[in-house]
């Protein structure tokens, strides 16, 4: 991708979003443990990587990524999960959808962006988040934020957590977050559209 004036400002912009995504709004879920909030800010990432190529997407995830860093609560733990978890969508969704970059594989790519997403949280939250959050806080504080999960104890936590929180509720979030891309890049690529016609007259 050429990184053409337009294209910086495109990339600011979506960077921008992506920040203020990931604080407005944020709210946790009732029946969900504490430690998931539900955020948006992957939805300017896929939208920069539908729009602007995957180096641009990446680009997004890693700006969002060092701006979060200034105000971790996890030991960048969570930063760091989300970092991969940013890259891999985007990388998936990206590649397929501009291959063709018609609705039929927008779908597809969406579609696999939300399987790469739960594969990949889960994937994290097993192998990194539980051990480091049971190190850093106790178990007995991790156990706290998942007394809404029937029957967890300190032998089936890591377990109960995954398939009762960490998969439903990364499945939910990535199909609403998919579902908005889907009605919203069409028409934020017009805008982006004129955006670079402005920028080649203005040369």
């Amino acid at each position: 991708m050429k990184l053409s004036v337009s294209k910086i400002v495109q990339i600011a912009l979506l960077s921008a979003l992506a920040v203020v995504f990931y604080y407005i709004p944020k709210f946790p879920l009732p029946f969900f443990p504490g430690m998931l909030k539900v955020q948006f800010s992957m939805l300017p990432t896929i939208l920069g990587g539908f729009l602007l190529g995957p180096i641009g997407g990446i680009l997004i995830v890693v700006i969002k990524f060092l701006f979060k860093l200034l105000s971790t609560q996890s030991a960048a733990v969570g930063e760091i999960m989300d970092l991969m978890i940013g890259i891999s969508v985007v990388l998936v969704t990206s590649s397929i959808y501009r291959s063709k970059k018609t609705k039929k594989s927008a779908i597809i790519a969406l579609g696999l962006g939300v399987v790469t997403w739960v594969f990949v949280g889960v994937l994290l939250n097993g192998v990194m988040a539980l051990p480091v959050y049971s190190k850093l806080y106790g178990i007995n504080a991790v156990l706290g934020m998942m007394k809404m999960i029937p029957g967890v104890t300190e032998e089936n936590y890591v377990m109960k957590y995954l398939l009762f929180g960490c998969l439903p509720f990364n499945l939910m979030l990535s199909i609403v977050v998919s579902i908005v891309t889907y009605f919203v890049y069409g028409k934020l690529g017009y805008l982006f559209e004129k955006m670079d016609s402005k920028s080649e007259k203005n040369k």
